[in-house]
Formats: structure tokens, sequence, C-alpha cells
């Protein structure tokens, strides 16, 4: 099945995202190469404390080496990979090479007797403000097995181990409780730091997101209103010319009536004031459609009134065409009771439309847990992948020139989504379509009320 007319703001949005935290990341990792150089260099050199020089630069040139693979991978693929999960995998791949080379340069340099092991908890907070939940939690597993690799065993720094040293539990052969106290202090820390800031961007990733919609919610309504006005003017303009033209019409008609004319001449006359009729229905219709969207007060309205309100709505002939089959127990939604009839009723007649004639036109209406969903489904020659992704747009219209406006769809989707609705079309070529719409029903007073 082919997607709804109106996908999530879920794959490109993530990818968006990661590719950021992608480049600040690049940015962040040049600093902690810089920091770590220095701090060798000063402990090195300054404070002139033996150490293993080359294991040490060795770690901070893998790093940088990494960080020049991500800069230059970030450069040429962050347009191709649009994919979220994908930079979230090369990013915790990077991540967990910054806690191994960590682990590495606080192994040669006194373990956790190091002041610097409190970067494990900077790395953390890094991992979960940049990576989504499940991976941080990964890191955090590992950061917790690192730390106690580093308290059973490391390489000591003389300055660290004088007068009083912590000595490795490999050495002391048992668990101490000042150093079981402060590994519980750690993996507290981890939790917390990890628990924490994670809910914190996970709401705001969520608040972003609602942000989105509720800016395409609001551009969508402004460009409904706009629509109602663009139409309700040209009926206003184009009124007065077309019915003088009308009327001009029909008075040749009228004086050729009693005179020898041709057939074809008398033909044309026919054939202006029928398409004039045919300007006048499109341009009642776009206002009628495009300005009733607006002002109707939301009331309970029933699967059944809804049913029949549809009913009332179609040409005699689509009725006996039209079968409904009502198995949700006559589920109650708060809607524009007048306006949604009209929208639904637009989504069948373009089942009808699109069926061969003669044909019936099926829907079903079912109650879920939270919904009312009514299922359309026709006969007709279905879509291609190309047609579906427009379908929805305003003026986009697969019927011939002058059947449709190319609002009706439009419109039924922005009517459904302001009550918190949902429009779902799915078709295939040769294979009919489906539309699916979804609205909040309103629970009954058993559903609400907590069981004794």
């Amino acid at each position: 099945m082919s997607p709804s007319i109106a996908p999530p703001l879920s794959s490109a949005s993530a990818g968006d995202r990661m590719s950021i935290n992608a480049a600040w990341l690049i940015k962040l990792r040049w600093v902690a190469v810089f920091g770590q150089l220095i701090t060798i260099l000063v402990v090195g050199s300054l404070l002139h404390i033996p150490i293993r020089w080359v294991v040490l630069f060795a770690a901070v040139a893998v790093t940088a080496g990494s960080n020049i693979l991500l800069t230059l991978f970030y450069r040429r693929l962050r347009k191709a990979m649009d994919s979220g999960r994908g930079w979230e995998n090369v990013l915790l791949g990077v991540m967990l090479l910054d806690l191994f080379s960590l682990t590495a340069l606080l192994y040669f340099t006194g373990g956790m007797t190091n002041p610097f092991c409190i970067f494990y908890m900077v790395n953390l907070t890094l991992a979960a403000i940049v990576l989504p939940g499940r991976s941080v939690w990964w890191l955090a597993a590992i950061t917790a097995v690192s730390i106690a690799f580093l308290f059973y065993d490391h390489v000591d720094v003389p300055l660290l181990t004088q007068p009083e040293r912590m000595q490795t539990l490999r050495e002391l052969r048992q668990i101490p409780l000042a150093q079981t106290g402060m590994y519980v202090a750690f993996l507290t820390c981890i939790f917390v730091i990890v628990y924490f800031t994670t809910r914190l961007t996970d709401e705001v990733r969520r608040r972003d997101a609602e942000l989105r919609r509720a800016e395409l919610q609001r551009a969508s309504s402004e460009k409904l209103e706009a629509l109602g006005t663009l139409a309700a003017g040209a009926a206003h303009e184009l009124s007065t010319p077309l019915a003088t033209i009308a009327v001009v019409a029909k008075e040749v008609q009228r004086e050729l009536a009693g005179t020898p004319v041709s057939e074809e001449l008398k033909a044309d006359i026919a054939l202006i004031r029928t398409e004039l009729d045919r300007c006048r229905h499109i341009l009642d219709q776009m206002s009628a459609d495009a300005g009733q969207a607006t002002g109707e007060p939301l009331v309970e309205v029933t699967s059944s009134q809804l049913a029949e309100e549809i009913r009332s709505l179609l040409d005699a002939r689509l009725v006996d065409r039209l079968r409904i089959t009502d198995r949700s127990d006559d589920a109650a939604v708060r809607a524009p009771r007048h306006l949604l009839a009209q929208s639904l009723r637009g989504l069948i007649k373009n089942a009808f439309d699109a069926s061969p004639e003669g044909s019936e036109v099926v829907v079903l209406l079912e109650r879920t847990a939270k919904h009312l969903v009514m299922t359309i489904q026709d006969e007709g020659p279905g879509m291609l992948p190309e047609i579906l992704s427009r379908i929805g747009e305003p003026f986009f219209t697969t019927k011939d020139p002058g059947s449709g406006t190319g609002l009706g769809i439009f419109l039924a989707k922005n009517v459904i989504e302001r009550i918190d609705g949902a429009l779902r079309i799915e078709s295939n070529s040769h294979e009919g379509t489906t539309v699916v719409v979804q609205l909040i029903r309103k629970r009954e007073p058993w559903e609400t009320t907590p069981a004794p």
C-alpha cells in the first residue's frame, strides 16, 4: 500500500537533526584533541611527571585521525544520507571510539585516581544530547564496564600514588568500602545524567515536532482561507459578465428561433448556454466548498447520523449504488456536522467518479479504542505512485477539464485534520483506491468510569 497523503515529519527531520549533531560533534572533538595534547604537555613537561608519551600521543592521534575521516564523511555524504538511523550509527561508533580512547588515556595515567576520570560524565552528557535514548543506554553500560576495569587495574602515576594511593583491586584482592562507594557514586551519576538528559532532549524533540505540525496546520489554514477568499472573489467578479453573456445568448437563441438558420449555428448557441451553466456551477461549487470551511460549531454526531447525512447529500442515482456497512455500534464524534458530512460526501463522490458505471462504492464504518474509522473502497483503475503523491494538492485533479476543481480532497483533509483526525489514501494501479478516514470518537461513559 502507498503512504498517506500527509506523511509525518519523522525520517527527513531526524536525518537533518542528526546531521547537525554531527557537525557540532566534529567541532567538540577538535576541542578535545587540543585539550588532551595541552594536558599531556603540561603534565609531562612542566610538572615533570613521568608518563608514557608514545602511548598517550597514539591515543590522541587516533581521535584526531577519526575526526578527519568523520569530517570528510560529513562533507561528502551529509546530503546523500538523509536517514536518521544512518547518522545514529555513525555517531554512536564515533562516541564509542572516544570512550575507548579516554579509557586508554586513563589506564596509562592512574586510572580512577586521575582527576580527569570525571570526563566520563562529560562524554555521557554529550552522547545523551546527540544520540537517541537507546544508543545512550548502550554507551552508559559500556562506560560502567570501563570504569570497573580501571578500578580493577591501571598503570600508576607517582604523583597520584603518594603518600596515599588508591591500590587496584587486583593488588588488594578484595573490594574496599571506599572504592565500592566511589564506583556506586559513578554508576549513580551515569544513570542520573543519562536519564534526565535523554528525557529533556526527547521532550525538546517532541515539542519541536509539535511546533512543526502546528506551523504546517497554520499554513494550511491560511491557504484554505486564501482559497475561500479567491473563490468568493472569483464568483462575485465573474457572476455579472456570465449573467450578461447568458442573457445575450438567450436573446440570440430566441431571435434565431423563427429565422431559417443552419442547425450548426443553433447548436453553437446551445453550446454557449451549456458551457455558461457549467462555468456557473464550477464557481458556485468553489465558493460553497471553500466558504463553508469556517464558522460551523462542533456538535456530537453519531456514525448513523453521519451516514444518513451523507446519503441526503448524494444524488438519488448514486445512493442506490452506495453500500454502507456500520460496525461501529453508533460511535459518536465531535465535529462540524454538515461540514464533515459534505467533506465525506466529496470523497465518496470521487469514488463514484473513478468507478465504472453501475459499480458499487463500499463504505465501512468501524470503531477502535480511540477512533471512528471510515473506509471508502472503489472499483476504479487506481493511481500510479507519482499521481498519488500529488493527491490533496489544491487545484490538482485527475478528472477531465471542467469536471472537477481539484479542491475536494484538499478541503476534506483540512476539515478532518482540524478536528484531530487523519486522512489516508492507498492506491495501486489497476487495483482501485481506498480512502481511510480516522476521527477521534467520543468515549462512552462505561469507558471513562473506573471499574469497582
